[in-house]
């Protein structure tokens, strides 16, 4: 196998948001592509958040582009520091809790076909309440402690309809089972 080569490469979209560039390749059998565009989003953190009894943070928003409230773990995109570091603000900032307990479960692709980020999943065990929800503008977040096995069964009957976070679940499952 080989690497396909980049020829060119225009920015369609190119802020502080997210990048849309077109680019023009080269493939390994020899045709080209003056069209292939690739998204340049940020890294995330998600955190599979769980209590002493093992009950599970879940949240529900509403996302806009699909028109839908969604049932998810926290988190949220890597700003400044290390995908820890993330983890931890995005949990107290979305829910108010916090962990001294955190293993990382996974760092992976989202959509490698067309997308550049990177996605981390932690478990953080033994959550405690310290603060109220500190949200941004955009973000209005409801969120509860389900327990554990109820948000598998979430993730296996589609209430859940969120990749990252069937996959923190699911990784969470084999975490604990240990």
């Amino acid at each position: 196998m080989e690497k396909w080569k980049q020829l060119g490469r225009e920015y369609i979209i190119n802020n502080k948001w997210v990048k849309l560039a077109k680019d023009k390749v080269l493939l390994p059998n020899g045709h080209s592509m003056d069209d292939f565009y690739v998204f340049e989003k940020k890294n995330v953190s998600i955190i599979v958040a769980m209590d002493e009894d093992n009950n599970v943070l879940i949240k529900k928003e509403y996302r806009y582009p699909v028109d839908e409230f969604l049932y998810e773990l926290p988190g949220g995109v890597i700003e400044d520091g290390s995908a820890l570091d993330t983890a931890k603000r995005e949990l107290l900032e979305e829910t108010g809790y916090e962990s001294d307990d955190w293993t990382k479960l996974l760092s992976g692709y989202d959509y490698p076909t067309k997308d550049t980020n990177m996605v981390n999943i932690f478990l953080a065990r033994n959550i405690r309440k310290v603060s109220s929800q500190k949200l941004e503008e955009s973000e209005d977040i409801e969120f509860k402690l389900v327990p554990f096995e109820e948000a598998i069964d979430m993730c296996i009957s589609n209430k859940i309809k969120v990749n990252g976070t069937i996959a923190g679940l699911l990784l969470a499952e084999k975490c604990i089972a240990k």
